[in-house]
């Protein structure tokens, strides 16, 4: 599935993760430190800097807490009012830990005004609060700037996915029409289908339906090269119910025909095998190199593409490598399980 950044999503949604809770608190003890030990400040400094920084802790976590308890509304107003209810979350929890300070810790502010003292607590939280915010929000322009791009490749790139077989088919099916209408129908819906998984490519297809998709095209090319082509399965005899981006497997046994099968002249069999591990997944396709075979462009090309789009699906965590054994060449590749996959299949 292409990611995309959609326009309500929680600006500061990477606050509730274990990072994000870390650098909360991380900041928290800096601003604490700073006011402790400020040349302002008169008593014991060791238990003043205690003391700000059970104040602070309590009020980021609270505040937190709040907000992640109703992330699910958040999520539906603009990013406006997010920060807004952030501002207003922590200057509000500022307020009520300020306030109980004032009523159970009256000596920790004898020396001062109750309400100057609320009110100082309540600046220094708005300006680091306000600072957050500018930070959030260069981040999230720069985040939307790269993920635009990132897509108006992956666009790209899928622009240039054209079936070679498309117009070899069409001619197959024109052909079977004088002699196999049955034969021809099926030819069709098979090229019908395939056509359909184009135009989704990039979003995500189950693995048991890419395998039966590449199958429908390897029964369209076997109109065509007869006994030539052969394909050997090496498959699980279960399928997990795991999900792959659409048109994975197909592009490659495609590349393995056109390269593999189509130059010799006695035919080829081309070996798959799917591989499932834990936390990936691994494609092999072989085909032979014929004696026949002239240097054909676009082998590379293809493989590019294929490549280039998976490191952008799976922001380069996906690996495709290529080897030449002998008279064999050799696709390799592997794929990050995502967590509910990986669930899935345990």
């Amino acid at each position: 599935m292409s990611k995309s950044v959609q326009t309500n999503t929680l600006l500061f949604a990477a606050l509730f993760k274990e990072r994000g809770v870390l650098a909360t608190l991380v900041v928290a003890q800096v601003i604490a430190t700073v006011l402790a030990f400020s040349p302002t400040t008169a008593g014991d400094t060791w238990l003043l800097l205690g003391t700000i920084s059970l104040f602070l802790h309590l009020t980021f976590l609270s505040s937190l807490t709040w907000l992640y308890l109703l992330r699910k509304q958040l999520e539906q107003i603009s990013q406006a009012l997010q920060l807004s209810a952030l501002m207003l979350s922590l200057l509000l929890t500022t307020a009520i830990f300020s306030g109980l300070l004032v009523e159970f810790a009256s000596d920790f502010i004898a020396q001062q005004n109750s309400y100057a003292f609320i009110l100082r607590n309540l600046l220094v939280v708005f300006l680091v609060t306000a600072l957050f915010i500018q930070f959030l929000t260069i981040h999230f322009e720069k985040e939307q700037q790269t993920n635009a791009l990132a897509r108006a490749e992956l666009d790209a790139l899928q622009a240039r996915i054209r079936p070679h077989f498309l117009y070899n088919s069409l001619n197959t099916a024109a052909e079977l029409t004088h002699y196999d209408p049955q034969a021809a129908e099926q030819a069709i819906l098979a090229l019908a289908a395939l056509s359909q998984a184009a135009m989704r490519v990039g979003k995500e297809t189950a693995l048991a339906d890419e395998i039966t998709l590449t199958q429908q095209y390897i029964k369209l090319e076997s109109w065509r090269f007869a006994e030539r082509l052969q394909v050997n399965w090496q498959l699980p005899e279960q399928l997990p119910a795991i999900t792959i981006p659409c048109l994975t497997l197909q592009p490659l046994l495609e590349n393995a025909v056109c390269h593999g099968v189509e130059p010799a002249l006695t035919g080829a069999i081309i070996y798959v095998e799917l591989h499932i591990s834990k936390h990936s997944l691994v494609i092999l396709v072989e085909n032979p190199i014929s004696t026949q075979q002239q240097k054909r462009p676009g082998n590379g090309m293809a493989l590019d593409n294929i490549r280039q789009r998976l490191d952008l699906y799976y922001q380069g965590r996906a690996k495709l490598t290529v080897t030449t054994r002998g008279n064999v060449f050799r696709v390799k590749l592997v794929l990050p399980l995502a967590l509910n996959n990986a669930k899935e299949q345990a």
